[in-house]
């Protein structure tokens, strides 16, 4: 009797890991970027939903939805909301008509990965539309990103700036990969001899998160005058692929406190011209590639089916061995 209980087992067990594992949302339409999707008609308060893979971290994901009738609102989600509503936290957009909806990659919320896509066929008395139903196509695009820092790009020319005393400069630049070593460079002239009335030593801010960083923020600094760079190695624990601001403050002593001026950096010596630059080196062998850094995504419910699952199991288990 034992064998045929142990094989009823095994067939209980796979049976049910089988339906385990074809239990995602068969209502999220999945969508390919750059492609626009069939027609929908979705009924008056209904939803319709999609998700689309998304895994360049230097560019900005645009979701546009093509009116043909109705009203159809637009909300998007990363994370653990995998079915956005109007209630919920989301990107959204809810134009008459047409809605055409671009997701910074620069966004703090944002990162690559699984995006989740809901259009609301909103219907009444309040819109010209009334109560038609939606029709509509949807389409997820890359597209290149924009921010109001100059971008300094990866072995490309200087920018340059001017700052004042105690002031801020500002940049910006992404790594859409980790295996790279990378330098951030700020020049000017610091030198007494050369430039008595114009030397500075200025401090560089790095930061990973903090779009204008100040010198009391969490980021790579200087914090010596004889360092002028800032370099980040691809095994730093704290770099990953994305998007990275660049601060440049005027550190200076004031005139009454500075007995050397040699190595002080008079305040009078300002405002200072200054240029910055990106090194970029690619590790060509013995580099694990980092994944940018994601939010998290909530396994509660996935942990619930596993613990149902091992329950269940048990269960039929006892049972069929002690009857």
């Amino acid at each position: 009797m034992f064998l045929p209980r142990l094989k009823l087992a095994i067939c209980l067990v796979v049976v049910l890991h089988v339906g385990a594992t074809f239990t995602a949302s068969p209502d999220h339409v999945v969508l390919t970027l750059e492609e626009e999707s069939e027609v929908y008609d979705v009924p008056c308060l209904e939803w319709q939903y999609f998700k689309v893979e998304f895994t360049e971290a230097c560019k900005d994901l645009e979701i546009l939805v093509s009116h043909q009738r109705g009203e159809p609102n637009l909300y998007v989600s990363r994370g653990a909301t995998k079915y956005p509503t109007e209630n919920s936290l989301a990107w959204s957009s809810y134009n008459w008509g047409s809605d055409r909806l671009a997701i910074s990659s620069w966004d703090p919320e944002f990162t690559v990965g699984t995006f989740y896509i809901g259009v609301h066929a909103y219907c009444g008395d309040d819109v010209d539309t009334g109560n038609t139903p939606a029709r509509f196509t949807v389409k997820a695009s890359s597209v290149e990103s924009s921010h109001f820092h100059d971008q300094i790009m990866p072995n490309g020319e200087a920018l340059t700036g001017q700052i004042e005393k105690n002031g801020y400069g500002y940049f910006r630049f992404c790594i859409p990969d980790s295996c790279v070593n990378i330098e951030v460079n700020l020049g000017n002239c610091n030198d007494p001899t050369s430039c008595p009335n114009s030397y500075a030593w200025p401090e560089l801010l790095v930061s990973r998160s903090i779009v204008v960083p100040t010198v009391n923020d969490q980021a790579w600094k200087l914090a010596d005058i004889n360092r002028r760079s800032v370099k980040i190695d691809h095994d730093d624990p704290e770099f990953y692929p994305g998007h990275y601001f660049v601060g440049v403050y005027g550190w200076c002593t004031a005139p009454d406190q500075c007995n050397d001026p040699s190595t002080c950096g008079p305040c009078d010596n300002y405002p200072i011209t200054y240029d910055v630059s990106l090194t970029l080196k690619v590790i060509a062998s013995g580099c694990k590639p980092k994944e940018p850094l994601g939010l998290c995504e909530g396994g509660g419910s996935a942990a619930v089916k596993v613990s149902v699952l091992v329950v269940v199991l048990t269960t039929l288990l006892t049972v069929i061995f002690m009857s």
